[in-house]
């Protein structure tokens, strides 16, 4: 039933509605969710993971794509690399996609804790780059790498410790 619910992926996650209908992709069933919310009028400002400002909200669902299209590939591409020098080139990629990051979170933060540019709660953005941390993490102790840190990132690497402490990703995200 998922399988057919997504023949373009052929995979989960799948939203199925009651209707019938399908919504495939995390950031889109998200995104979906966010938009039923503000919709039906019950949700408060905070509990909501997209900004009010149309531009910001376009701004987190770019960073958001980046994430899924050119960071994970990126990073999942240092472990499966064939040779070391397709390792090395996955590591520079990687590096660099962070480097975008870090000034995304320094534009879209607002000097504040998270992506969405608050201090109690992530948004869409925050939720979209904390899933990951768990495998960069692994990642950077398989490969004796250091991909967020204080040196190069600074503004990640606070706000990624600041992630995982939060209630919400304490449990996936230990260090």
């Amino acid at each position: 039933r998922l399988l057919a619910a997504n023949p373009v992926y052929g995979k989960i996650p799948v939203l199925l509605l009651p209707d019938g209908r399908a919504i495939c992709e995390s950031a889109v069933i998200i995104q979906c969710i966010e938009d039923v919310a503000r919709g039906s009028g019950g949700a408060e400002a905070s509990s909501l993971l997209l900004p009010d400002d149309p531009y910001e909200r376009a701004m987190h669902r770019f960073w958001t794509a980046f994430i899924d299209d050119k960071f994970w590939p990126a990073l999942d591409a240092v472990s499966l690399a064939p040779t070391p020098g397709a390792r090395a080139q996955a590591v520079e990629d990687t590096r660099a996609a962070l480097s975008l990051l870090e000034v995304a979170f320094k534009d879209r933060s607002n000097g504040r804790a998270f992506f969405s540019g608050g201090d109690a709660a992530p948004g869409l953005l925050d939720l979209a780059l904390g899933c990951f941390l768990p495998a960069l993490r692994a990642c950077e102790r398989l490969h004796g790498l250091s991909l967020i840190d204080a040196s190069a990132t600074p503004l990640l690497d606070g706000w990624s410790q600041r992630f995982a402490a939060h209630p919400a990703a304490k449990r996936v995200c230990r260090t």
